[in-house]
Parts: structure tokens; C-alpha cells; sequence
């Protein structure tokens, strides 16, 4: 346990599905609950991680609903060392009515242009990231993990990200021609990264990079007057870095998320 968190986790306790789902393969990591209040909330999110290699790849999920990404975050964690951290919110999306990856605004201006953030989270935000530069080895990029329903339903939330979709601030990069249907592997239109930066234009040596091993790209061109608090919007405007990686399957599709790991593992 790095000592900068100690004081911050406590034992894991109280089993939820992800962790009874995956009791063989946790008992060769370590495993802590992060637990603390931030004004109406109680937050409770697992920490896990390789105890072979504690430094490496560190994800982030903020959604207790997407079984696949926790399914990865382990595969990742046992394969590649580093670890994860998973808000824990009895298998629901949102954490008493919070999104949980709408939450890294840290001021009451902040909560004023995120109309998903119902309170400034200063906490949150400083003990997610306190967690992550624990164990993230600073070659890698802040790392989140997501899945979404099939297809457009071009009405937000679960099920609105597709290769198919664009706009004057979010543009497609694709790696294939892009089928719709269940599941289709790394051409699947709900199969691909996000990446973010500030410019309008974005890094094309980098997405050529992402490309040329079959992945398709997302990218959000992130401006201050835009900020949704997200956590990409965060690592941009607030650290400063586009080093930023979230990846996204459909809903079950494990093994097109684990193949996308090794993928963008293998440039780090």
C-alpha cells in the first residue's frame, strides 16, 4: 500500500456482485474499499491492485452498471500490473443520483456550466486522483474504462457514443469500415477510444498511431465553456494533459475490450 493512501483505505468488507463474480481471480491482488462523505454523499469505491507489479496501467470506472469494464480493469490488472478503481453503487449507473463521471468539477463555477454535476466535488476529485498517481506509472495515460448500449439512440446518456456519429466538437476516426449490429468486434461502431485535447485539430500522428493497430477514434476538441466535469474534461483543462485514454465496447462485449487493452498497451 503506497503510504500517500493508507490513511485513506480501509479493508474490504462487504462483498457487492463484481467482487462474488470474480473471488478466484482477486485473491492473488490486493483489494481495499476507499470510503469517504462529500456533502450528501457517501462514496465507496474499490481499489484493487497487482501486488507483482503495483506501478503500471491504473483505470478508472464510474459506472458500478458496466460489468465488462470491471471484467477488464481485472484482466488488465492480473496481465500488465497497476491496478483499478471502481465507484461501487449496488450495479446502478449513477451513485444516488449523481453520475459519477460528471463529478470532477471542484467549484460552485464549475457545477454552473456542468449541468450533470449537482455539487462541487473537491473531495472527490482529490482523492480519485491521489488514488490514480499512486499507481499509475507516469509513462501511461490517465485510463478509464466504459461500456454503452448498441448503437445511437441520440438522446444522451448509456448508448449515445458511435463511430457513426459526429460533430463540430466530438469527430470519428476510423479504423475499419464501420458495421452496425451485436457486437462486431473492433468494427463495431460502439468499439472504440476516446481521446481529448484542447485544439480544434487533433493530434493525427497520434490517432494514425491508434488506427494502424485497428482501433477506432473518438476525439473531443475540450474547451472551458463546454466543460461537462467529466474526467477527461478534468485531465484537460484542469492537469493540463491530453494524455487521456477511455475505451468503449458495447455492453458485453469483453472481448473486444480486453483486445483494445492490449492494443493500446503495446505503444506504452
Amino acid at each position: 500500500m503506497p503510504a500517500s493512501i493508507a490513511s485513506m483505505t480501509k479493508e474490504f468488507t462487504t462483498p457487492t456482485n463484481d467482487t462474488l463474480r470474480h473471488t478466484r481471480a482477486l485473491s492473488s491482488l490486493c483489494v481495499k474499499e476507499l470510503s469517504f462523505r462529500e456533502g450528501k454523499y457517501h462514496w465507496r469505491m474499490l481499489l484493487v491492485w497487482n501486488p507483482q507489479q503495483p506501478k503500471g496501467a491504473f483505470w478508472y470506472l464510474p459506472h458500478d452498471n458496466e460489468n465488462v469494464a470491471f471484467d477488464s480493469a481485472l484482466y488488465a490488472t492480473r496481465t500488465y500490473g497497476g491496478g483499478f478503481l471502481s465507484v461501487i453503487s449496488n450495479d446502478e449507473r449513477l451513485f444516488g443520483g449523481q453520475d459519477p463521471n460528471r463529478n470532477f468539477g471542484t467549484t460552485a463555477a464549475h457545477t454552473r456550466v456542468c449541468s450533470e454535476q449537482k455539487y462541487p466535488a473537491p473531495l472527490y476529485v482529490a482523492h480519485v486522483f491521489k488514488v490514480i498517481d499512486a499507481f499509475r506509472e507516469r509513462s501511461y495515460p490517465y485510463l478509464a474504462l466504459h461500456t454503452n448500449s448498441n448503437g445511437y439512440t441520440g438522446n444522451g446518456g448509456e448508448g449515445h457514443i458511435s463511430m457513426l456519429q459526429s460533430s463540430s466538437t466530438v469527430l470519428s476516426y476510423p479504423a475499419h469500415a464501420i458495421r452496425q449490429g451485436q457486437r462486431l468486434g473492433l468494427s463495431d461502431e460502439d468499439s472504440l477510444i476516446f481521446i481529448a485535447s484542447t485544439t480544434r485539430t487533433p493530434n493525427l500522428a497520434k490517432i494514425k498511431r491508434f488506427n494502424a493497430l485497428g482501433i477506432n477514434v473518438k476525439y473531443e476538441w475540450v474547451n472551458a465553456n463546454r466543460n461537462d466535469c467529466s474526467m477527461s474534461n478534468y485531465v484537460v483543462l484542469t492537469l493540463g494533459s491530453s494524455a487521456y485514454i477511455n475505451i468503449e465496447v458495447e455492453h458485453g462485449d469483453s472481448d473486444t475490450q480486453k483486445a483494445i487493452i492490449d492494443k493500446v498497451l503495446s505503444l506504452y
